[in-house]
């Protein structure tokens, strides 16, 4: 069986290579674009130097159509999502008269519907096609950023938040679901963080567009640079939307993608064979007694929701303490200080996500970053520590954000098996801990009483010492039952057919 099985992927090795020897070279006999891009990123060591050129190239095409809608689409996620407060502390909430805490009830309208619908949606997800839902999904939020720009009083921002966190809800943890779908374990944790890398971005340029539309087209044609912010969030995502469609793949047990050959799509279901599961034809009716008779659910979403929780100073409560600060700071500075959390976010959690990668260990860097995002905690907690001690303290939360990746690919390898619990686990994560969150930070980080959220700092404070806890007690179990798995194959292997009948009968 061993023999035919690798006489097999040979033979499909062969045809890849003949099939896919236009891409490597050009009509002259000279190396191709595609080949210079791989020998390029195998030196640095993006793919292993011993991987066939192949499976290189079928590598490639994926992440040119993965990585970049999924980046593209989570980049215009967190666009549309950073601007409503962009535009707050940019003449909205004068314009339309909001007070008091208003701006957390916005924010916790948004949150209350994209957790709701987040679990089921994500499940359902595993039956039906990712690329066609997650497009379509896109051109929803789109059009209810679109609406925001229209906005006359606090009912239109409740109704347009809500249906944006509704079309919102499976983008995050729906595209993690075909990474994990795609790529072997080994692969996975570099293109998470690449992935998730798109959010900060997101964020930093949300600030960034906000003051361009503040200078330069605040009251064109009559409309504030608030709402001209709105209306190009949503011309960018509607566009991104319309390119998902023809670029954007299913898990490889179903549809073939358009952009890869029927010999590489072979190629691609094979090379995953027994490291992941591909989805069940069935809703299946054991998935809950599944999740929940096994630690997983438990513990990564206790991790993600003390890890949301460590998010917040670097965000929103930020951009209130320097709105807070007026008479220091001016509006253009307002909306692109907080993008140096977001700098510090992405160029720790890419490099977080190719050591994890590297190592096969997502708890070290887990563990490392945890230690800044505690200073920092200590100086916003001190508060007494001057202006630059205080903008330190929000500026070394960013460090946080390498957990988001390094969790969410930690827990693609550990449940690599079962597709429908890493689709509802995962989901479960996003959906708990953003809910928990869109009712702390009303409580936390009232927008009443900035610039100093003492309590909320507090309280941060402790759920990042939790946050030690909840990686090592990750460690333990899975350290555990990779321990169990290799025994039990090894018992397996050596095991005489009445051993081996009576193991089958207990799994």
């Amino acid at each position: 069986m061993a023999a035919d099985e690798e006489s097999q992927k040979a033979t499909a090795r062969s045809w890849i290579r003949q099939d896919t020897s236009q891409y490597s070279k050009n009509g002259n006999g000279t190396t191709g674009v595609g080949d210079l891009w791989i020998k390029l990123m195998t030196s640095a060591r993006w793919y292993p130097k011993d991987m066939p050129d192949e499976e290189k190239r079928l590598i490639l095409k994926l992440d040119l159509s993965i990585l970049v809608f999924g980046c593209l689409s989570f980049f215009t996620k967190y666009l549309d999502q950073q601007s409503i407060t962009n535009a707050y502390v940019s003449g909205m909430k004068e314009e339309l008269g909001l007070h008091g805490d208003q701006l957390n009830y916005i924010t916790a309208t948004f949150w209350a519907s994209y957790c709701t619908f987040m679990i089921p949606a994500c499940y359902f997800l595993t039956h039906y096609p990712a690329n066609r839902v997650l497009p379509a999904l896109e051109i929803g939020w789109g059009l209810s950023t679109f609406g925001l720009a229209w906005a006359r009083n606090i009912e239109t921002l409740y109704a347009m938040r809500f249906f944006t966190g509704v079309f919102e809800c499976c983008s995050f943890t729906g595209t993690i679901y075909i990474i994990g779908s795609w790529y072997k374990p080994g692969e996975i944790g570099r293109r998470v963080a690449l992935f998730f890398i798109a959010s900060p971005l997101g964020t930093m340029f949300a600030g960034y567009l906000q003051a361009a539309a503040y200078t330069n087209l605040n009251q064109a044609h009559g409309l504030a640079g608030w709402r001209w912010l709105f209306i190009v969030d949503a011309i960018i995502t509607l566009a991104i939307a319309v390119f998902g469609f023809f670029v954007f793949p299913d898990v490889p047990s179903r549809e073939k993608p358009r952009f890869i050959t029927a010999d590489e799509h072979t190629l691609a279901r094979k090379r995953l064979e027994g490291l992941v599961a591909p989805p069940r034809l069935q809703l299946s009716r054991s998935i809950f007694k599944r999740v929940f008779s096994r630690w997983h659910w438990y513990l990564f979403v206790l991790q993600w929701t003390l890890m949301d929780q460590n998010f917040l100073p670097g965000a929103q409560p930020f951009s209130l303490y320097l709105k807070a600060k007026s008479d220091v700071y001016s509006i253009v500075q307002i909306n692109t200080i907080p993008t140096i959390v977001t700098a510090v976010s992405i160029v720790v959690a890419f490099i977080c996500g190719v050591a994890a990668d590297r190592t096969g260990r997502f708890w070290v860097p887990a563990v490392a970053v945890t230690f800044p995002v505690l200073a920092g905690m200590i100086l916003l907690v001190v508060w007494d520590v001057g202006e630059s001690g205080r903008l330190a303290g929000f500026i070394l939360t960013g460090f946080e954000a390498a957990c988001s990746p390094l969790t969410m690919g930690w827990a693609s390898v550990v449940m690599a098996r079962d597709a429908e619990e890493r689709a509802v686990v995962t989901a479960s994560m996003n959906a708990i801990g953003q809910a928990i969150t869109a009712g702390t930070q009303v409580v936390q980080y009232p927008a009443s009483g900035a610039p100093n959220f003492h309590s909320g700092f507090i309280s941060v404070l402790a759920t990042t010492v939790a946050q030690l806890g909840a990686i090592l007690a990750i460690l333990f179990l899975s350290h555990r039952d990779s321990h169990r798995d290799s025994e039990h194959q090894r018992t397996t292997a050596t095991a005489g057919p009445e051993v081996l009948a009576e193991v089958r009968l207990e799994i």
